[in-house]
């Protein structure tokens, strides 16, 4: 039988909001902003969190919720620093150590001369010595268990004694499993299970005949797995860095939008040798451009799915660059990817990629209708409700009288139209308070490209609603 492995789990709580409260007035409510997503959450304190504010929040309604809180910038370059300093510590005794996130670790725990108790403390003198801030520290066996230990120890340590695990875990909430469907969650309280405890307390049998049938029936056998304490996941000290960044530092501060240009596709180029390198993926960038007067502009984008492709970083980067505005030239920019992840991170999906032609359209109907037989139709109308992207607002310029577009600018770049190949007019739901009123161009580009610029009548701006292939 396999032995679940005893873990260390070294936690900084909330480690942005420790940093920031060594130099803010005490007792304000504090509110950081989203590195790449300006308009959220990354973090809040304790008061934020007590009024319902949650990471990823719009800040617009976080601060509807906590009028009294300080909006603070991230100060990314601080974080990291005491991140790493935490790291490096706890290497010191062990190399077998996995970052998890932001001022989380995971610690092999076997093999020192010393009991959990002792252990646990060391590993939190020597993270809190390291970083500065407040350090909790779980040991028990298997992840989920260490993790939940260190969240319970409340600003000190906690060791889960062996073989206690499905003890310990029993009266924490259910809302606390990773990954836990809101279906699987709603008919589990339906069903008045509210704890881990009652959920392990019930037969598997009986938990997949509620379950089994369901998409996410297996999840749901691992979720069981995790209450009753069993998590045999080993330690991963080879996962990716919390972030990459690579910087250019110009020889003359400069003005010129194309030089500019050129130097974040230099970055991107080798943003993604190294991801392609490490076998890693991007979530999200954020481009950094540092004026002459010590202002630095920040502009970052979610990028989804994950990517490594350097054509596509490229471009995301050069749509970065446009929406910045300076007003000074610059002297260096800089590009981060972040968060990131092996490429084969959730895949799942079939191989419909082994097959070409008409062998891959024949496969993949019979992969549709195989999900159909055995999930019903509904499998793929609610996939079907995610919809079509956002349309990207665009500057456009005319041609005479017609109103035909040619040319517009997005992410920097100017493309050229060298034909309208068919315009139409939508108008719809006149009666709402959201009225529809668009004239529509699908037009060929200088490249090949093609593409469907609309004007919304309404407001008069224009957009770019698709193309063929993706500028």
């Amino acid at each position: 039988m396999f032995t679940a492995p005893r873990l260390g789990y070294v936690l900084i709580p909330n480690l942005p909001i420790q940093a920031e409260r060594l130099h803010r007035p005490p007792g304000v409510p504090l509110l950081i902003a989203h590195p790449v997503e300006l308009d959220r959450v990354l973090a809040m304190s304790d008061e934020a969190t007590s009024a319902g504010v949650e990471a990823g929040m719009a800040l617009r309604e976080a601060r509807q919720m906590m009028p009294r809180a300080l909006v603070i910038e991230p100060d990314e370059a601080d974080y990291h620093l005491r991140h790493e300093a935490a790291s490096a510590a706890l290497r010191a005794f062990t190399p077998a150590v996995e970052t998890v996130a932001l001022g989380e670790f995971l610690v092999e725990a076997r093999g020192f001369r010393m009991d959990d108790r002792s252990l646990a403390l060391e590993l939190s003198s020597a993270g809190h010595a390291a970083s500065g801030l407040t350090v909790q520290v779980g040991v028990a066996a298997g992840r989920f268990a260490a993790q939940q230990a260190a969240r319970q120890a409340a600003g000190g340590i906690l060791a889960v004694p062996p073989g206690q695990e499905a003890a310990f875990l029993a009266p924490l909430p259910i809302t606390i499993l990773p990954g836990l469907p809101g279906e699987a969650r709603r008919r589990l309280e339906l069903l008045d299970i509210h704890t881990l405890g009652h959920l392990a307390a019930l037969k598997k049998a009986a938990l997949m005949r509620q379950f089994g049938a369901d998409a996410f029936g297996p999840q749901m056998a691992w979720l069981y797995d995790l209450a009753q304490g069993h998590d045999p996941r080993p330690l991963n000290p080879d996962v990716p860095p919390l972030r990459l960044i690579r910087t250019f530092s110009l020889n003359e501060p400069v003005a010129d939008r194309q030089i500019l240009l050129n130097v974040a596709g230099r970055l991107s180029w080798r943003i993604g040798q190294a991801l392609t390198r490490n076998g890693y993926q991007a979530e999200a960038l954020k481009l950094s451009a540092l004026a002459v007067t010590g202002t630095e502009l920040h502009a970052g984008q979610a990028v989804k799915p994950p990517t490594a492709d350097e054509a596509r970083l490229a471009r995301l980067a050069g749509q970065l660059l446009g929406s910045l505005t300076f007003t000074t030239p610059v002297m260096r920019l800089t590009l981060c990817a972040y968060p990131l992840r092996h490429w084969s991170a959730g895949a799942q999906q079939m191989a419909l990629v082994s097959v070409e032609g008409q062998a891959r359209q024949s496969r993949l109907t019979e992969t549709l209708q195989l999900l159909q037989h055995r999930f019903g139709q509904a499998i793929i109308r609610i996939a079907a409700r995610l919809g079509a992207p956002a349309p990207l607002k665009v500057e456009v310029g005319q041609k005479g009288a017609c109103g035909c577009p040619a040319d517009f600018e997005v992410g920097g770049w100017r493309h050229t139209v060298v034909g309208v190949d068919e315009q139409w007019r939508e108008e719809r739901h006149w009666w709402d308070l959201r009225p529809v009123r668009r004239d529509y161009y699908r037009v060929l580009l200088a490249d090949g490209a093609l593409c469907n610029l609309f004007q919304d009548l309404v407001n008069g701006e224009w957009y770019l609603d698709r193309a063929w292939p993706l500028l």
